[in-house]
């Protein structure tokens, strides 16, 4: 039977025992697992949030310098 974790329980899953808590809970509930794929899903978007903000950086960096090369000619 599913039972809700705790959040911090929650938090404290590495992706893969997540996954297979998923998994696992949904070959015998019919009803909505939601809070996993909920935790999953929030994990994905934070995966994706630092690799913008990564990205970003690297495009500030790029036209920093860029501008600095145009300004020292």
């Amino acid at each position: 039977m599913l039972m809700a974790m705790k959040l911090g329980e929650l938090r404290k899953l590495s992706d893969t025992e997540l996954e297979q808590k998923y998994d696992e809970e949904a070959q015998h509930v019919v009803a909505s697992l939601n809070y996993l794929w909920n935790e999953i899903t929030r994990r994905e978007q934070n995966k994706q949030t630092k690799w913008i903000i990564f990205l970003t950086i690297v495009m500030v960096v790029a036209t920093v310098i860029s501008t600095v090369g145009i300004f020292v000619k």
